[in-house]
């Protein structure tokens, strides 16, 4: 390896292949590289690259077309494909040893605004709901992720086998989480009842299919495909991701602890968190999505769904839920009739 661009396209080699690794992951790193990056550094000699010239020509370039966090994830990469060619002996030495992306930019790092509040939840509810109404194949992904606060990629992912009735759980396998640990979510009687309603919408060819987000031929919806639903859905007007911060920010509203809540949308909080909330923290997490869709309940939710829960959202301190209606016990049935 002689030139910058050898050890980039050594490293992308490796990461594409890792199946290990979301897909996500692969194509945005790809596409980072490949437009950004080997255009600018490609065919610097190893010998020649150092901070001035890695600013010269990659970090100030770039900061005139992109948000900082993407120059910082191109910095990454570049430090993680010269660690791994030196650790393999691929390279003599690793030339940006040191460097990091605070050498070159000091500004605070701000995560992106969200585009969806706690106030525009009164016209959210009503509009995901109508347009699950007008069409529950289109409908129901939004749905699922304002319910569950889920990632877009692992909603996409699920199976009808990862739905327990018995249980009343959804089981999100490790390979299809990010923190790449199993992650189990209750079910409500209001999800219950909605996947009811959602599994005699589908056609009869994409009921006999694995996914539960399938399209026609049986394969699981793509992400693109998902991500161009999304737009159409909201319009342009927010993303799949901010429907899992807008879930995430209403829970404190309803009573929800902030370590409970962390755990519902799969945060790591740490071990010793972790072993303190083991004994309980499934029936801790089914109280609050209990609360959560309850208060979507109130706000338009029922719509979608039909079940009759009989409970407010707003509960007092240490009050428990309790249920009505002929969803509390499992109801999504496995064949249509």
């Amino acid at each position: 390896m002689r030139a910058v661009g050898d050890v980039v396209c050594w490293w992308l080699s490796r990461i594409e292949g890792d199946k290990a690794r979301s897909e996500k992951y692969r194509r945005s790193m790809g596409s980072l590289m490949r437009k950004h990056v080997l255009p600018r550094v490609g065919k610097v000699p190893l010998r020649k690259i150092d901070r001035v010239l890695l600013d010269d020509k990659l970090v100030f370039p770039m900061h005139q077309e992109l948000a900082p966090r993407s120059v910082q994830k191109a910095l990454q990469a570049l430090g993680q494909a010269f660690r791994m060619a030196e650790g393999q002996g691929r390279i003599a030495s690793n030339p940006l040893a040191g460097v990091t992306f605070r050498d070159f930019y000091k500004g605070k790092l701000r995560p992106k605004p969200a585009a969806l509040s706690r106030v525009d939840l009164q016209e959210l509810v009503p509009h995901l709901v109508a347009a699950f109404r007008a069409d529950p194949a289109k409908g129901m992904l939004p749905l699922m992720m304002l319910a569950h606060g889920t990632r877009i990629s692992e909603t996409l992912q699920a199976r009808w086998s990862h739905v327990s009735l018995d249980e009343r759980v959804w089981v999100i396998p490790e390979s299809n989480t990010k923190s790449r640990r199993e992650h189990v979510l209750p079910l409500t009687p209001q999800v219950l009842a909605l996947l009811q309603r959602y599994r005699e919408a589908l056609p009869d060819p994409r009921l006999k299919a694995a996914w539960l987000f399938p399209v026609r031929g049986g394969e699981r919806m793509a992400d693109t495909s998902a991500h161009a639903l999304m737009r159409q859905v909201s319009g342009r007007r927010w993303t799949s991701h901010d429907l899992r911060k807008l879930m995430r920010s209403s829970l404190a509203d309803i009573g929800v602890d902030h370590m409970v809540g962390e755990l519902l949308i799969n945060h790591t909080l740490g071990v010793t968190a972790e072993t303190y909330l083991t004994r309980d923290a499934m029936e801790r997490r089914r109280e609050a999505l209990e609360r959560w869709h309850n208060r979507l309940d109130e706000l338009g939710f029922a719509e979608a769904h039909g079940a009759k829960v009989a409970v407010p959202a707003f509960l007092p301190n240490g009050a428990t839920p309790e249920q009505a209606g002929d969803c509390a016990e499992s109801c999504v049935s496995t064949r249509r009739g």
